[in-house]
């Protein structure tokens, strides 16, 4: 088995990479999202929305290429816990990568919407791909922002997971995503 790929005791160098630079990168959006969310209009909001949408542009592929990585491989053999704590583990996880795809891929298309390109930290755009179609703006905006919260939600339970699984069952959780297992 290779060191990029996965084991049954730990995650290869690629998902651990994926994991770390998608958890930095989505932690941000949420971060600056939530921050100019509530902004009356003005620059202020202008300058913070237009970096979310940056950092989004440039996150959508990587972060649609770290669901597809992790659909794919093969993950580490599940860590004894009971069975309930076992499920409700398996589908934080699968939301959590459900929420980050949702994200890519209304966040691109809230814009696109619009018939407007996605300014890219003023070094490029990139062009809708289809007509302007306004009907569309409104509902991608409020899935994207209720997938926001919810994923608010999910961290935390994943959070609390690593927590348990680290202080009270102390089974090395951490060494496996890190790659010390």
């Amino acid at each position: 088995m290779s060191a990029t790929q996965d084991s049954p005791t730990s995650y290869g160098s690629v998902s651990r990479f994926n994991h770390w630079l998608g958890a930095l990168l989505v932690l941000a959006l949420l971060a600056i999202g939530l921050y100019f969310e509530d902004m009356p209009k003005g620059d202020a909001r202008k300058f913070w929305r237009g970096l979310h949408i940056a950092i989004g542009a440039f996150a959508s592929l990587f972060l649609l290429w770290r669901v597809y990585w992790r659909v794919s491989s093969t993950s580490p053999q599940e860590l004894p816990q009971q069975p309930a704590l076992q499920k409700f583990a398996r589908v934080v996880h699968v939301l959590l990568l459900v929420g980050i795809a949702v994200l890519a891929i209304t966040g691109p298309l809230i814009i696109w919407s619009t018939g407007r390109a996605i300014p890219v930290f003023d070094l490029l755009s990139i062009p809708s791909p289809f007509p302007e179609f306004r009907a569309l703006h409104e509902p991608l905006e409020e899935v994207h922002g209720f997938t926001a919260d919810a994923m608010l939600f999910l961290i935390g339970f994943h959070l609390l997971g690593v927590i348990k699984h680290q202080f009270i069952d102390r089974d090395g959780i951490l060494k496996r995503m890190s790659g010390r297992a």
